[in-house]
């Protein structure tokens, strides 16, 4: 029903919705030219492949189908909510309010864009090094993408739950999003301990980099362990902080 209303919304400016489509695709042209040099590079970048790398990228493509075309909408506008009062409104809703809270805008112009991209980025990668997508790997595929996007929207939700407490959280969704572009490549590049700490600390890494890592055949039973649990364990912490902020939200009018 969310989704309806938002592209029934967004139909009536076409222009509007034309515009953000463009713009998405002159990103993902930019997130093409990292693969575009590895190819004419045609060396391997910390033991993938160009095809390889092409899978990775475009597991990013595909995840960030789900940040840009839902999660980021919804957190950073959070502090305008808490600020003018229309998060009271919210409040009286008979649903999950974190849920309407963080899921109520959505644009599938630019989840499609992203989504059918980044399979297709996969798909090609995967032929092109002669991987046989069976229906056991593009169903554990789809479950780490799945674990990835989950905890993709647990570790943005974490921080901005803080809006509670300080009202303005700009800047620190601002911060946050800078961090998303750190999946852009393998994480084999960032070394062990960045490595480690992109993995188990602040699983960024888990978000596009696992389900990459799963469908190439180079996951870890650890990884693999990791991958399945972490969605659990941090969407638990973001429920926990989301719910301790409420506790101390004060509406704008008093």
């Amino acid at each position: 029903m969310l989704v309806r209303m938002n592209v029934m919304s967004q139909m009536e400016y076409r222009a509007n919705f034309v515009t953000g489509i463009l713009m998405e695709l002159g990103y993902l042209v930019v997130k093409i030219l990292y693969v575009l040099v590895a190819f004419r590079a045609g060396r391997r970048i910390a033991g993938f492949s160009p095809d390889e790398i092409l899978v990775f990228v475009g597991t990013f493509v595909l995840v960030t189908g789900f940040y840009a075309g839902v999660f980021m909408m919804n957190l950073f506008q959070l502090s305008t909510l808490v600020r003018d009062g229309s998060f009271d409104v919210l409040m009286t809703k008979p649903i999950s309010l974190q849920f309407l809270a963080t899921f109520r805008r959505s644009d599938i112009g630019i989840f499609l864009i992203d989504s059918v991209a980044g399979i297709v980025m996969v798909a090609i990668g995967l032929a092109r090094i002669g991987g046989s997508l069976d229906v056991a790997r593009t169903m554990g595929y789809a479950v780490f993408v799945a674990s990835g996007a989950a905890v993709g929207y647990a570790l943005y939700l974490i921080p901005q739950s803080l809006v509670f407490r300080i009202v303005n959280a700009t800047s620190i969704a601002e911060f946050t999003d800078s961090f998303w572009d750190f999946n852009n490549v393998p994480m084999i590049v960032y070394g062990k301990v960045g490595r480690a700490i992109g993995v188990f600390v602040i699983p960024m890494f888990v978000i596009t980099s696992f389900p990459a890592l799963f469908v190439l055949g180079r996951m870890t039973p650890l990884y693999m362990i990791w991958g399945l649990a972490a969605p659990f364990l941090f969407l638990g912490i973001a429920r926990l902080c989301w719910r301790s902020g409420i506790r101390h939200y004060t509406s704008a009018g008093g």
